[in-house]
């Protein structure tokens, strides 16, 4: 599709009562009907819920033409700005407008690469204090996963030790909430329920005692005046260019409230998958583990065949598996009205797994995103967004993906355990459980403490 000019048509879709007949189906088994969707309107189609019209799509020139060709005319939605924004606050994640863009300017040269490299040692101790404790045996990986993002985000955001009762406080909060706020998304219809429960009073507590912890961790640091080379120095000393002013506190626990929701479920998820389809490949396994056995730490971040491993599992099981751009003004794409008001829905996961982009599309085959392969899926992939809101921490997610999946195949083997994972799309693509057979190497018995 490409955006073109003169006559405009409607986009084929459903009626109003279809649509609300597809949004119940879809808040139940929101991937299976979309993927339906899809195949009958050949990627793009419209929905009419009356006060919202929604565009869903996993055709990458719409999406192209939403995130980056025309993103002027493209915001976020309620659903992330106002939803979200409940819990979180005001961060790069949940905000619009020039106030996003002012904060996006202060904090994305902390992302950098070069400035992320100091990083890279703390990602490491991580990973070998993690590995030390790794069971063996039959195990479910992905609540380890989630642990081992947790303490990745944690610990290069503080680069100091977190009292456990605060630990797990703000691991609560980020489990717990999500799951609330999609039930909240998802079924509109009980929210009178919600507050009438005290539910949705509950979650918002736990939200206020995430927030009481950082701002402790924050005033402990401020306290002491002392330097620690993590990510919250990074994000106290930044200024604003118009003012040379610094972050009020509360800006930075909004700020912080983002990089441990981004920063811990979508790495969870993605090694936790990556982890799946290796044990299920077995030669892709044993080929990223003799390319990459002997590697140094910085050689260990920039390697094409960690990048590529991890790049396909994201394909294939994108942790943020979905996103919506509201239409400021009327718009047209490939002869096609969008107006103004309307909900731009990319589907992700549907756009990965899509034929007519990919060969074999349900094959894990990571030599995809190798050498000029690497060039043909820069228009079909998308897994951290693209254009201005292109997610500010890839780099970082990448580097600590590599550096643990190098680790572990160094120390242990996986196969495949006895039960398949289902898929669980909420804010992100969670699985339910991931278990696989875990062996220690004869050769790494004992991994770095």
């Amino acid at each position: 599709m490409r955006q073109t000019t003169g006559t405009t048509a409607p986009l084929p879709g459903y009626g109003f009562l279809r649509s609300l007949v597809r949004t119940y189906k879809s808040a139940r088994k929101p991937i299976q009907t979309m993927q339906e969707s899809m195949r009958r309107f050949d990627g793009t189609y419209f929905v009419n819920l009356g006060m919202m019209r929604v565009v869903a799509t996993q055709d990458p020139g719409l999406i192209e033409h939403v995130l980056k060709n025309n993103h002027r005319n493209y915001q976020k939605s309620s659903i992330q700005t106002d939803y979200l924004g409940r819990f979180l606050g005001k961060g790069l994640l949940t905000v619009n407008g020039d106030y996003w863009l002012r904060q996006r300017r202060l904090i994305q040269p902390g992302f950098h690469m070069d400035k992320i490299q100091a990083l890279y040692t703390i990602m490491q101790n991580t990973v070998n204090r993690f590995l030390a404790g790794f069971p063996t045996g039959t195990v479910n990986v992905y609540p380890l996963m989630h642990r081992l993002a947790f303490d990745m985000v944690i610990d290069t955001l503080f680069n100091v030790d977190v009292p456990a009762d605060k630990r797990k406080q703000l691991g609560s909060f980020i489990s717990e909430v999500q799951e609330f706020v999609i039930k909240d998304v998802r079924q509109p219809y009980n929210r009178w329920w919600f507050r009438l429960s005290g539910e949705m009073n509950a979650n918002l507590r736990k939200a206020e005692g995430a927030r009481e912890v950082i701002r402790f961790l924050i005033r402990q640091r401020t306290g002491q005046n002392t330097k620690h080379n993590d990510l919250l120095d990074m994000l106290l000393d930044a200024r604003y260019e118009d003012t040379g002013e610094p972050m009020a506190e509360s800006q930075v626990v909004d700020e912080i409230l983002i990089l441990l929701i981004a920063g811990h479920e979508t790495t969870a998820n993605a090694l936790a998958w990556a982890l799946y389809l290796l044990a299920n490949n077995r030669e892709e396994l044993i080929a990223l583990r003799e390319a990459t056995a002997t590697l140094t730490l910085n050689e260990a971040v920039m390697h094409p065949a960690l990048s590529a491993v991890v790049k396909e599992s994201m394909r294939l099981y994108p942790p943020a598996w979905i996103s919506d751009r509201v239409a400021l003004e009327d718009d047209v794409y490939n002869n096609y009205r969008i107006r103004k008001g309307t909900v731009v829905v990319s589907f992700y996961y549907g756009l990965h797994r899509d034929p007519k982009h990919w060969r074999e599309p349900l094959a894990f085959q990571p030599a995809r995103f190798l050498g000029e392969g690497e060039k043909n899926t820069r228009k079909i992939f998308y897994p951290f967004g693209a254009g201005p809101r292109l997610c500010i921490g890839n780099n970082f997610a990448m580097a600590e993906m590599s550096i643990f999946l190098q680790a572990f195949l160094k120390h242990f083997d996986i196969h495949p355990g006895s039960t398949q994972p289902v898929v669980r799309p909420l804010v992100t693509l969670r699985p339910d459980r991931v278990e696989l057979q875990v062996d220690a190497r004869l050769s790494n018995r004992h991994p770095p403490a």
